[in-house]
């Protein structure tokens, strides 16, 4: 079953929120994807959320994941509502913490299918995933 990761600058505007939503609900109906993983640090991670979550209202079999690029320090995975669990990808375990993000990233972006990504800069992270998804064939929507 197809999969999409979202990737997006930590400073999105939430305008692009409606965007989002449409492009994710398109992947829903067009392309039968139905788990969305999402990561947890910035107003895009954030705004990607949100939108799946109201497709989760409409849409019940969707499922939304958030992604961990590293575990909480002396405490357990924490569970947030709305999402249906939380991933902490294979191999990040001794990857150090500066590194951690990039990583984590880059390993969605090899086990999903698709990217909903916003990348408005042409330097820093978001920026480079995208490319690095377009270079592993992954289709990226971009609204």
């Amino acid at each position: 079953m197809p999969s999409c990761f979202f990737i997006g600058h930590r400073n999105a505007p939430y305008e692009l929120q409606p965007l989002v939503r449409a492009a994710a609900e398109k992947l829903i109906l067009e392309e039968g994807v139905r788990d969305f993983y999402v990561g947890s640090r910035g107003a895009f991670d954030h705004l990607s959320a949100a939108a799946v979550m109201e497709l989760k209202e409409i849409y019940p079999e969707v499922r939304l994941y958030r992604v961990l690029a590293y575990l909480p320090a002396g405490r357990g995975i924490p569970e947030h509502p709305g999402f249906t669990g939380t991933v902490f990808p294979e191999g990040l375990e001794k990857v150090p913490r500066r590194f951690a993000i990039e990583r984590a990233n880059r390993l969605m972006t090899d086990a999903c299918d698709f990217l909903i990504a916003y990348a408005p800069h042409e330097t820093g992270n978001a920026c480079k995933v995208l490319e690095y998804a377009k270079r592993r064939g992954r289709r990226v929507i971009e609204p």
